[in-house]
């Protein structure tokens, strides 16, 4: 019988890029996929004449052919192609103004509005713009900027705890910033309230607001979108699903799609094989795992084989957000439609915590809408364009919703997120809409396999952020043969973070078995 150097349990992108590694290594790579294609999230759908993007916003780290940013050299690293189409621009925020708002404008769509921020590409850029709209903000923007810069270089150390000391000594701000949050550092800074607000748009790509949010993360996060703008392939993510999947093959690694690993079979206390779709025994010497941890230990770990240390760490952390996204294809152009941006934020506060507070349910007033044919302008037919709107929630938010009453309810909530964008963009959507389709918590529970649906895994806490998640990633392990990737690990959701935990557990298994450790 065949026993494989590793096995790699889903084909989500924390998955495809383990596979990738191993295989490219010379390892003997066996990929198991309970769905009939790669990408778990990495994907796109068909809806009549148009085919959606389910889960992507924007890729940072793309970068440019002189200077790659962090993904494009992941990928060539990996030996993937593909078709990035780059976006110079970051975020519009739009907060519509409240009866009796004193600083209320109105904005160039004829909203009476208290922020109105559309932020530019590039660090200088940013800040002046920033400054141009919170006067005096200009110094402390650069500043923060500038400890992201020197951040990165220390965030290469993480990894290689040799190196901690001599880079940490040279950056002493690097040590007195990894405890604090984001508005904790901003605070710091000097950085205007306003101009805060501005700056932590994109928490939500986190889930986590400024009072929690690990500030030289959030810098890390920010840095990768203005160092040198975003991209998206030109197939929807699906196509870096499918290169990585080429890569697999064309370096002899094995996958099998419509194979669920259904259990894992252990030996004296240790992985040593999986069973698939409840019949087919296979076995291997390494397993990497790109699913949710609670639902692996429960679901196909005899309970005796589960370390009680994982248990007792699975059950100190919080599951991180939900999404809901209505996918909708129009039968007018964006111009026609009046849109004029990629990505806009729609806030009922300004104020991160605030806006986080306000999704403990559905009807906050908090919502993304984004246009694909902005960057991508051939990816609808003619005269069309499509959108996709995404809100959050946090906790079982379909409790209350009794199966007969789910399409009635999905639909509310859709037609309540499209209403948000209309009156914060003054623009007409609704006759103009020719497919929809509404993506709830379960729908994505159905796809992803994990609590409520949650694509984020653990809430990135002060104690659980991503510096003490990386000290601690062997630790965490649950057993010196078995790793985790994907979005439960150290740098949580993220296209570009699955890839980064994927390729880490590649190469220490690469690592062990090169060294016979």
């Amino acid at each position: 019988m065949k026993k494989y150097d590793v096995i790699i349990i889903g084909a989500g992108n924390g998955g495809l890029a383990a596979a990738a590694t191993c295989a490219r290594a010379g390892l003997s790579t066996l990929l198991l996929e309970r769905h009939n294609i790669p990408g778990g999230s990495a994907s796109s759908f068909v809806r009549g004449r148009f085919e959606f993007e389910p889960s992507l916003h924007e890729l940072a780290g793309i970068g440019t052919p002189d200077e790659p940013g962090s993904i494009e050299e992941m990928f060539n690293r990996l030996g993937a192609d593909c078709d990035w189409h780059k976006h110079d621009s970051t975020f519009r925020l739009v907060v519509p103004a409240k009866e009796g708002d004193k600083d209320a404008f109105v904005n160039e769509n004829g909203v009476l509005v208290t922020v109105d921020a559309r932020m530019p590409v590039g660090f200088e850029n940013f800040a002046r713009k920033l400054d141009e709209l919170v006067p005096g903000s200009y110094e402390s923007c650069m500043a923060a900027f500038d400890l992201s810069e020197r951040m990165f270089n220390a965030f290469k150390a993480l990894d290689n705890p040799k190196m901690l000391p001599g880079i940490l000594k040279d950056m002493p701000d690097i040590m007195r910033m990894v405890s604090h949050t984001l508005n904790e550092g901003l605070d710091a800074l000097g950085m205007p309230k306003k101009a805060q607000d501005i700056f932590s748009t994109y928490w939500c790509y986190m889930g986590v607001p400024g009072s929690k949010f690990d500030f030289l993360y959030y810098m890390a996060v920010l840095h990768s979108y203005v160092r040198s703008g975003t991209g998206i392939p030109h197939l929807r993510s699906h196509e870096m699903s499918l290169a990585i999947d080429k890569v697999i093959r064309d370096n002899d690694g094995e996958i099998w799609y419509n194979s669920e690993v259904t259990k894992v079979i252990c030996e004296n206390g240790k992985p040593v094989g999986v069973v698939i779709n409840g019949e087919k025994e296979v076995y291997g010497k390494y397993f990497i795992c790109n699913s949710y941890p609670i639902a692996v230990f429960s679901d196909l770990f005899d309970k005796k084989d589960v370390p009680e240390k994982q248990l007792k760490m699975l059950n100190a952390r919080k599951t991180a957000c939900t999404l809901t996204t209505v996918y909708l294809g129009m039968n007018k152009t964006k111009e026609e439609l009046g849109i004029t941006d990629y990505s806009v934020f729609i806030a009922p506060d300004s104020d991160s915590d605030k806006q986080c507070a306000l999704c403990n349910d559905y009807g906050s007033g908090y919502c993304i809408i984004n246009c694909l044919n902005e960057i991508i302008p051939d990816c609808t037919p003619e005269g069309t364009c499509q959108l996709f709107l995404t809100s959050m929630t946090f906790g079982d938010v379909m409790r209350d919703v009794k199966p007969q009453d789910y399409k009635k309810f999905k639909t509310k909530v859709a037609k309540d997120m499209i209403e948000t964008c209309e009156k914060a963009l003054n623009i007409s959507i609704t006759p103009y809409i020719e497919e929809i389709e509404i993506a709830l918590p379960p729908t994505f529970a159905r796809y992803l396999n994990t609590p409520w649906g949650t694509p984020y895994g653990y809430q990135l806490e002060k104690w659980d952020s991503m510096i003490p998640r990386t000290v601690q990633y062997m630790a965490d392990q649950p057993f010196d043969n078995f790793f985790f990737c994907g979005a439960s690990q150290e740098r949580g959701d993220g296209y570009g973070c699955a890839y980064y935990t994927g390729e880490k557990a590649g190469g220490i298994v690469v690592k062990a078995l090169k060294e016979g450790k």
